[in-house]
Parts: C-alpha cells; structure tokens; sequence
C-alpha cells in the first residue's frame, strides 16, 4: 500500500471577508463603500486601476449579500474623493 498523505489543494484567491452591517445603518446612510463610488474605479472598463478584483463590492453585490446575510464585503482599499 502507498502511505502518501492525501491534503486539501491550497486556496488560489484569498476568500472574501464580510463585515456586519447594522440593519438601521444600512437605511440610515448612503452607500457610497462600493466600487461604483471608488476613486480606483475605472468605470470606462469597470476594473479597478489597483488589480483588485470588483465583483464582490460592486453595489448591486453587496445589496444582494447584505438582504441575504446581513453582510457585507467592504475593501480595505476604498478611497473617495
């Protein structure tokens, strides 16, 4: 018999993290912690001029996940101008 220990496949991304965000705040405030509203944000080709990755805060994404869970996914690169 072979002894080769089987493992998991390292994670090629690094997973997504989702914050908490209050109900009434989520009401409360305008949301402006998406890509739509970022300074790295290149709308012509809905990229981020950093390499990030837009799918997971892009507004409509993050509605959806905050009405699913009650988180969010907020980058720690997000700058306003």
């Amino acid at each position: 018999m072979n002894n080769v220990k089987k493992t998991t496949p390292r994670r090629i991304n690094a997973s997504i993290k989702r914050d908490s965000v209050s109900a009434a705040d989520y009401i409360a405030y305008d949301h402006r912690w998406s890509c739509d509203e970022c300074t790295h944000f290149n709308h012509r080709d809905e990229q981020c001029t950093l390499g990030y990755e837009t799918s997971h805060h892009r507004l409509k994404e993050q509605t959806r996940s905050f009405e699913l869970s009650g988180r969010i996914a907020f980058c720690r690169f997000h700058e306003i101008d």
